[in-house]
């Protein structure tokens, strides 16, 4: 294997540019569950939303031969599960640990089912196609930043427009002032006529549709579905809102660096093409995994006074 082909100066672009691409899924789930705890919901069942978004988008795009309607389908899903998740866990009060396992598993199964029925058993899985690249004139032309950042496809602008928009509302508005109030001090906002289950739901719910609008990303980037598609990147995205410290803006550095050592992996294989290693490729598929992993031990024993919000998965009951 060549490695100038993996990190020589004219692999570098390339790299970078689907860095970004495969970090974006990660990057807007940890985003939107940033907002989420924050507001005190773990929504552990982002896997589940991922998936219930991947399939509805695929399904719609599919059908529809639009992959921004797929997009929206998509987004639509994530937040029909989120209310289960909100149902169980806001207005039940109901363990947020075990529904979010639950609904992973809720989730995932029935993204499988609703593919088996409307596609069935097939030799040749059905297949779409994704948004495009779009150069935006000027800004697409600058030196290594054009292509990597001006050069995307529209649902990346669009997930990184979000990203800064929870970051901004979470951090300047009214809004933002209710939700993070309600993660900190739930009945001290309930006394001041803040709705805490109100906050709460409007913040899942917003998470779950960021997740499934992730999950769309996915198959917008692959073109096909299958089980499992998203690849754990529901977890991996909890584990970036750690290192994000629950800051939506700060997710975009950790979802960045599990997507460069994806990409880096996935240039790795390309360029081996097919021949034996001497590191198995089973390993250099788990190295974006181990990475993040090893980024979580280390920001949580370097900062070991945490950022999580005080009433982080403590149900909410109102005085009486």
């Amino acid at each position: 294997m060549n490695w100038s082909d993996v990190l020589g100066a004219g692999a570098l672009v390339p790299l970078l540019t689907a860095a970004l691409r495969l970090a974006m899924p990660i990057v807007l789930a940890a985003a939107g569950a940033c907002l989420a705890e924050r507001s005190g919901v773990l929504n552990l069942g982002i896997e589940g939303q991922m998936m219930m978004g991947a399939v509805a988008a695929f399904v719609t795009t599919y059908y529809s031969g639009s992959p921004l309607l797929g997009a929206a389908i998509g987004a639509a899903a994530g937040v029909a599960v989120a209310a289960v998740v909100g149902a169980a866990t806001i207005t039940m009060g109901i363990d947020q640990i075990i529904t979010g396992i639950s609904v992973v598993i809720l989730g995932s199964g029935l993204a499988s089912f609703l593919y088996l029925q409307t596609f069935g058993i097939s030799g040749t899985p059905p297949r779409t196609q994704g948004t495009g690249p779009i150069e935006i004139p000027v800004l697409s032309d600058l030196p290594l930043l054009g292509p990597v950042l001006f050069s995307q496809s529209p649902l990346v602008y669009l997930s990184i427009a979000i990203v800064v928009a929870l970051w901004w509302v979470l951090g300047r508005t009214a809004f933002g002032l209710s939700v993070r109030a309600a993660g900190e001090n739930p009945d001290a906002a309930d006394s001041v006529g803040v709705s805490v289950p109100g906050a709460r739901w409007a913040a899942l719910l917003v998470s779950g549709a960021t997740a499934g609008l992730a999950g769309a990303l996915v198959v917008d980037g692959l073109g096909f579905f299958q089980d499992g598609i998203t690849g754990g990147r529901g977890w991996v995205a909890l584990g970036v809102v750690i290192l994000a410290r629950w800051n939506p803006l700060g997710a975009m550095a950790g979802g960045f660096m599990f997507g460069l050592v994806d990409a880096f992996q996935l240039r790795v294989q390309s360029a081996s093409g097919g021949q034996a290693t001497v590191v198995p490729y089973e390993l250099f598929q788990a190295l974006p995994y181990a990475v993040t992993l090893i980024a979580v031990v280390v920001t949580t024993v370097r900062f070991r006074r945490s950022n999580a919000p005080t009433a982080l998965g403590t149900p909410f009951v109102p005085a009486k």
